[in-house]
């Protein structure tokens, strides 16, 4: 079972206690962190569990999004927390993403569009250094295949 609530001990500004903090997102995919004050460390692992158990009982699946809202909402939360130099980055490398396997909800990405990328950036490197004059692949479509179909041969791309 996926952990909901994660459990933080900052120290104290004496430098003797810890401070005890549960970090969760919300019923409305809001990020969350509680205060637990200088409890113990058995007392957090038990609020912690708490709080986790109260959560399982109105649980909500994560909401549909699609890569350009994730990068936009990635973006927004990171700002000021990087330089702005490797959010421009961040920003040319998923769009570039986005422009080779399209614009889908970010929970349908798999092993095989990664790697679709992976290539077209491999031979746009080659091209850039010269040891290609062109991509050899650019135009290369996916074979069709005969798939059965009800007893029918149907075929599909």
């Amino acid at each position: 079972m996926k952990q909901l609530v994660r459990l933080w001990q900052r120290p104290s500004h004496d430098g003797k206690k810890f401070k005890y903090y549960l970090i969760y997102t919300d019923e409305q995919g809001k990020r969350r962190q509680k205060s637990l004050g200088h409890a113990d460390h058995r007392e957090a692992k038990r609020r912690r569990t708490q709080l986790e158990r109260e959560l399982c009982m109105g649980i909500v699946e994560p909401d549909s999004m699609k890569l350009s809202e994730l990068l936009e909402n990635s973006l927004a939360r990171t700002r000021g927390q990087v330089r702005e130099s490797t959010l421009r980055e961040t920003r040319r490398s998923v769009q570039e993403f986005i422009d080779v396997i399209g614009d889908m909800d970010y929970q349908r990405v798999s092993h095989q569009h990664g790697e679709r990328f992976l290539q077209i950036c491999l031979d746009q490197l080659a091209v850039n250094r010269g040891q290609l004059e062109k991509n050899p692949l650019k135009y290369v479509k996916s074979p069709k295949t005969a798939t059965k179909s009800h007893g029918k041969a149907a075929v599909t791309k």
